[in-house]
């Protein structure tokens, strides 16, 4: 199946990171055409007119995926701007110096493409400049790799202009005392309705006959099922993660500080920001820590904060950066 296609000029760059579609729209094609000549041959009762607008409908949809094909990305570094268009049909544009970066994406756990950020919109959902690839060793993959990424490097970062990272003093996201910094997360919600399941559970209890007619392992299940579910709501809405500049450590602490979780500053790797999606739906977006375990040798992740929207992200991560002094 077809890949990426490009074209590389010496000022641009043209992608098309959709071309495996033609071949998808093609044999799309030839099987709603064999369908409708079947379908043809039961539908002699119907006007012209009908027939040949349901016919047209139902190839409109190959039609559409083979005309989506043609989809491509051009890099223009005479005008420093990124043109996107679908065949002749221009859609939009990104000037160079809203491009903060290109980087791979995942899809759905499995595979993943290349995607293009704005610097307005740094973890949002980025512009796909790549087709989808499920193996790092893929031929196509290696040559966009060795071939595209640096002519992107060469057009659109050489010459952008520095703009180092400023120190934040304004902290929205933490609340300072003391040279502790704790992290701010509305969590009412979860301790509400962590009460209502356990509620739920007290109230079955001291109600004998509900469920008499199912059977013991149902009663349970249903019983207590939802005193468990609230357990985790109060397990989570009694967090909190507390960033300690004086100790230099991430203090994670549950249930008012009876149990505490400590990681120096300087076994935080990085930050992990995860685009969730449901049903291929978008769910919201979380900023983790990724940290080393020296004693254990291993890598964890600690969940910092959920996010709606997007665009306040960056500004959450330039204020945990500034706390451990990485700004």
């Amino acid at each position: 199946m077809a890949k990426t296609k490009w074209i590389i000029g010496p000022s641009t760059l043209t992608i098309y990171p959709k071309r495996n579609l033609r071949i998808i729209g093609i044999i799309f094609f030839v099987l709603f055409a064999a369908f409708i000549f079947f379908l043809s041959r039961s539908m002699q009762g119907y006007s012209t007119g009908f027939t040949f607008g349901y016919y047209g409908f139902l190839l409109l949809i190959p039609l559409m995926l083979i005309f989506a094909a043609e989809t491509k990305v051009i890099f223009d570094g005479s005008s420093r701007i990124l043109y996107k268009r679908i065949a002749f049909l221009p859609i939009g544009s990104i000037p160079f110096d809203d491009i903060a970066s290109v980087e791979p994406y995942e899809i759905l756990g499995s595979s993943f493409n290349y995607k293009l950020f704005r610097k307005s919109n740094r973890h949002g959902r980025g512009l796909q400049v790549s087709a989808g690839y499920s193996k790092a060793s893929d031929a196509n993959l290696i040559a966009f790799q060795q071939e595209v990424l640096p002519k992107i490097d060469e057009l659109v970062f050489a010459y952008a202009p520095a703009s180092p990272k400023q120190t934040i003093y304004d902290f929205k996201f933490f609340r300072e005392e003391g040279g502790v910094y704790l992290l701010r997360d509305n969590k009412i919600g979860s301790f509400i309705f962590g009460l209502i399941f356990i509620g739920a559970t007290v109230a079955i209890l001291f109600s004998p006959d509900f469920f008499s007619g199912e059977g013991s392992f149902q009663k349970v299940l249903i019983t207590y099922f939802p005193a468990l579910i609230g357990l985790a709501l109060l397990f989570a809405a009694t967090s909190n993660v507390r960033f300690d500049k004086n100790q230099r450590k991430v203090i994670r602490s549950t249930f008012k500080g009876r149990f505490n979780k400590e990681y120096p500053f300087d076994d935080l790797i990085r930050f992990q920001v995860i685009r969730k999606t449901t049903n291929f739906i978008y769910s919201g977006t979380e900023v983790r820590a990724e940290i080393f375990l020296p004693a254990k040798n291993k890598t964890i992740t600690l969940n910092l904060k959920s996010f709606i929207g997007t665009k306040k992200i960056e500004h959450f991560l330039d204020e945990a950066n500034t706390i451990l002094g990485r700004i």
